[in-house]
């Protein structure tokens, strides 16, 4: 539902300060908008940080490449990020990269474009290790309470 929404709100037929986005930057923004929407889906499914990272990682490349692209075009990055007082497309990034830091993606996973599909093939083991070891920790505690 917020997904929907989010495009909607960032849908190109949008009006700015009276006047219709050029063609141009209504695709940035609905490039923003799309990617924004997936991985707004892909964090509310994946609520673990190792699956946020993992899951998610195309999504945010994503929703980061759309950013930069708005940032590199000098005609449509004042209409899109500055033009209002709601800054919303930058709000929205601040978020997103937040949230990506705060899961510690970049720092504890060392996940890199160059290897995601390693960390990727490797998770099911270490998720799979971590139910084992949880099972094993709880037969322990329920051998000492006995």
């Amino acid at each position: 539902m917020w997904s929907l929404l989010l495009v909607l709100f960032l849908c190109p037929s949008i009006v700015l300060a009276g006047t219709k986005l050029e063609a141009e930057c209504s695709k940035l923004q609905l490039q923003f908008a799309t990617a924004s929407s997936d991985f707004t889906t892909c964090l509310g499914k994946n609520t673990k940080p190792v699956r946020i990272c993992v899951t998610c990682f195309e999504n945010y490349r994503g929703v980061n490449n759309s950013f930069y692209n708005i940032t590199q075009n000098s005609n449509c990055s004042d209409v899109l990020l500055e033009s209002d007082n709601a800054m919303v497309i930058r709000r929205l990034w601040d978020s997103y990269r937040n949230m990506w830091s705060s899961a510690l993606c970049n720092t504890c996973s060392g996940l890199t474009e160059n290897r995601t599909h390693e960390f990727r093939n490797r998770t099911e083991d270490v998720l799979q290790c971590f139910d084992d070891h949880r099972k094993e920790h709880k037969k322990r505690l329920d051998l000492h309470r006995v």
